[in-house]
């Protein structure tokens, strides 16, 4: 019924739209009486018929004022009838775009104005009840993984809670509840691992604990931890210190510096390790430069090419390794220039049933593939990657490692609190600067 209203009202507008637009023409004239040109009498006739003073004019111009003044009130009466509807159906958004149309066109028609307003209350309590409806469901599946005990999963569900309605206190509050239960957690069980002498686990725990509530930083805990942190660097000092020396004393050079390029990261001042990376280097880039001598001798250039580039990357003759490089590039070429082939009897093409094995084959494959299951370990691993960024301050690989953990395992708490602890320090690191 709706429907066939509006269809009848605009057939009235768009009738009388026609009937104006066959009247206004500009230079108006009567229609002629008589179409037969030999008849002059009749044809003077009907010009002197058609023509207008100017009272008559004026009459003429004041009736089409007035009939596009008719029209146009028609138009703006379909319009708002059309939104009467769409406001008793809730329709707002409609209802409010057709209001729109009318304010522009006449902001003083009827209570266009007043129902503007009152339709956009209306539209903004409609869509906050669905929001509420939404924030209300995840609250309801965060309470749900609580009681599971999947922690990690409820902190989630209101998160999401929180991204519909960042004001919405109660996902704060339970937030905040689980972080500091899970922080007690940790800050006991670095306790534990301290008096075992886990020094780094007990370090682990403690910023774990802080990272989720942070004001155990205000309990005296910073300050342990910075004594930790100090007995740790130092034990790892000597520990690096003696393996890489061992490393050297059995002919591991290779391993060697890697331990001492280690050991620096710690300890970037420590004049051995310093001394002995730059003693390791010389003796690795000689070695690599001699045995590219000896490969382009018995002519694999290939195998000379990477034996140089390995001298330049120790450092070690740089300029002779690539001048070198370049006249081995050279010879390579020469060895891969375009032969002329004899022409050789084209291959017969694979049978119909060598397609369709080779074809099944490749689908077996592919579908077994793409049925395993998730590797926990890949998860694990990752975290291990992140947890020893942490410990080498490396904040934005520890991100990304335990970005990539969460993702393989969202329910596993360890990762959790890492990822939260490495985002922090991450924050904290690029505070006053900008970003890489």
């Amino acid at each position: 019924m709706r429907n066939t209203k509006c269809e009848a009202r605009k057939i009235a507008f768009f009738a009388s739209a026609l009937i104006l637009s066959s009247c206004c023409i500009s230079n108006f004239e009567w229609p002629l009486l008589a179409d037969d040109s030999s008849d002059t009498l009749m044809k003077s006739t009907s010009m002197d018929a058609g023509k207008m003073n100017n009272p008559e004019k004026n009459l003429y111009e004041d009736s089409i004022r007035s009939t596009k003044q008719s029209i146009a009130r028609e138009t703006l009466d379909v319009f708002y009838h059309d939104a009467l509807d769409y406001y008793h159906e809730n329709r707002y958004d409609e209802c409010l775009e057709v209001l729109d149309k009318i304010f522009s066109i006449d902001p003083s028609y009827e209570d266009v104005a007043s129902l503007r307003e009152t339709v956009r209350r209306l539209q903004s309590a409609h869509q906050q009840a669905g929001t509420d409806e939404a924030v209300h469901d995840y609250m309801r599946k965060g309470a749900h993984a609580l009681e599971s005990g999947q922690n990690v999963l409820a902190i989630s569900f209101w998160k999401q809670a929180l991204a519909l309605d960042p004001t919405y206190a109660p996902a704060k509050k339970k937030i905040q509840e689980v972080n500091h239960a899970l922080a007690q957690r940790e800050f006991e069980s670095g306790y534990l691992h301290y008096h075992h002498g886990d020094l780094e686990d007990a370090l682990d725990s403690w910023s774990n604990a802080i990272a989720l509530d942070p004001t155990y930083k205000q309990r005296g805990l910073l300050l342990l931890m910075s004594k930790v942190d100090l007995a740790i660097r130092q034990n790892q000092t000597a520990r690096l210190a003696s393996q890489a020396y061992d490393q050297y004393q059995q002919n591991d050079l290779e391993g060697a510096l890697k331990t001492y390029k280690e050991l620096l990261q710690y300890e970037p001042r420590h004049e051995e390790a310093r001394r002995m990376s730059a003693k390791i280097q010389i003796q690795l880039g000689q070695a690599a430069f001699k045995s590219g001598h000896s490969a382009a001798v018995r002519g694999a250039y290939e195998e000379a090419v990477k034996d140089w580039k390995q001298s330049i990357d120790y450092n070690y003759e740089i300029q002779r390794s690539t001048k070198l490089i370049e006249e081995a590039n050279a010879r390579i070429q020469q060895q891969h220039a375009p032969k002329p082939k004899a022409k050789n009897k084209p291959k017969s093409a694979p049978s119909a049933t060598e397609v369709a094995a080779s074809s099944s084959t490749e689908t077996a494959v592919a579908t077994a593939a793409a049925a395993q299951p998730a590797n926990p370990e890949e998860a694990m691993e990752h975290y291990r990657q992140g947890l020893g960024a942490i410990r080498a301050k490396d904040f934005h690989r520890a991100v990304d490692e335990l970005n990539i953990a969460y993702q393989l395992d969202p329910s596993n708490e360890r990762i959790y609190m890492a990822r939260e602890r490495a985002k922090q320090e991450w924050d904290a690191a690029n505070a006053g600067r900008g970003m890489p």
